[in-house]
């Protein structure tokens, strides 16, 4: 069995030419995401042995779904194929001034129809040590959100660690459906990757007196909320906007008594898309690799997430040598021979 587990949807990705806007063009890229399918390529790349769990149709876009997490070492044996449909986005990338866009096409896509029987989650989780869920999954209806709340059960009946990214997507559900769906799966978690906007928003946590800066609002409300869900740590980024095609990113990890924080650090980018579930991916990697060293875990998130948006397409690629030789030399871009 696999050290790592992920669930959701993995959809098929189509994107005009680079910089076009979708109504220009007749031709459009292909490729394969999702958020934890995404975590799982990464991770598969920083050595873990991962698996996804999902379903997709019985036809050739699920075979190419198959056939891209294959490629990158992903582990596709609990994958259900009914159904005929896969969910699909379409990526606009932005430039300049002008923002990216996403068109999502996923209302009826096969892992919405998904059952908690189709599953041996005793098998799945027998032999992990890690389960990741994000809050897409939870938005994409009823009978997904109820197996994948039973997944995380199962997972803590198996003593394996849970993770759980918010990843709010407004396009996708109310904040009111929101709130209901995450405060029910937080009490399963151990670890979580949320803003100030998740931990005020959607769980409803207020700070418990005035502040004279966000900073301080946002370590009372963290402070409360690792110790209302009994959390190990909760983890994010800052992203300053310069341009589309410009940004800058910085990063935090709290614990119940302490915080760490990075420093901002400005890049180009080339590809947005997948820079959240890169963080993800980078901090798993260092907490299996060391549960205590959660500062290092917060540091080598923010690498992995910057390096992700120099990348086409929606996964990380890396191995754990390129993400410390950018650490070590600062982002240096010099040619490596």
């Amino acid at each position: 069995m696999s050290n790592v587990v992920t669930m959701g949807e993995i959809m098929l990705r189509l994107s005009p030419p680079l910089h076009h806007k979708i109504e220009q063009t007749n031709d459009f890229s292909a490729t394969y995401g999702g958020g934890e399918a995404n975590v799982a390529v990464a991770l598969s790349y920083l050595g873990h042995k991962t698996t996804f769990i999902s379903k997709l149709p019985d036809n050739q876009l699920g075979d190419g779904a198959i056939k891209h997490l294959r490629g990158y070492g992903v582990n596709t044996e609990f994958i259900v194929r009914d159904g005929e449909d896969i969910g699909i986005y379409f990526l606009e990338n932005g430039f300049g001034t002008r923002p990216s866009q996403v068109i999502y096409n996923r209302r009826h896509s096969a892992i919405t129809k998904i059952k908690k029987e189709e599953f041996d989650f005793d098998k799945i989780f027998s032999q992990a040590k890690w389960f990741h869920l994000s809050g897409i999954t939870l938005a994409l209806g009823e009978e997904i959100k109820e197996v994948a709340l039973y997944a995380a059960q199962k997972a803590k009946e198996h003593n394996v660690k849970v993770s759980f990214d918010f990843n709010y997507r407004a396009k996708l559900w109310t904040k009111d459906e929101a709130k209901k769906a995450m405060q029910k799966v937080l009490p399963l978690v151990d670890i979580c990757f949320a803003s100030y906007f998740d931990a005020n928003t959607l769980l409803e946590i207020e700070p418990s007196k005035s502040y004279e800066n966000d900073e301080e609002k946002q370590n009372d409300v963290f402070y409360q909320m690792i110790k209302k869900y009994n959390l190990s740590y909760v983890f994010g980024t800052k992203r300053e906007l310069f341009s589309a095609n410009e940004n800058s990113l910085s990063s935090y990890v709290y614990t119940k008594d302490s915080k760490y924080t990075t420093e901002a650090k400005r890049f180009n980018i080339f590809d947005r898309v997948g820079g959240g579930d890169a963080f993800v991916s980078g901090a798993i990697h260092k907490l299996l690799g060391n549960c205590k060293d959660f500062q290092k875990a917060n540091e080598f998130g923010l690498a992995c997430s910057i390096l992700k948006h120099t990348i086409p397409g929606d996964a990380s690629i890396l191995k754990e040598k390129d993400i410390l030789g950018f650490m070590d030399n600062l982002g240096a871009s010099a040619i490596n021979r």
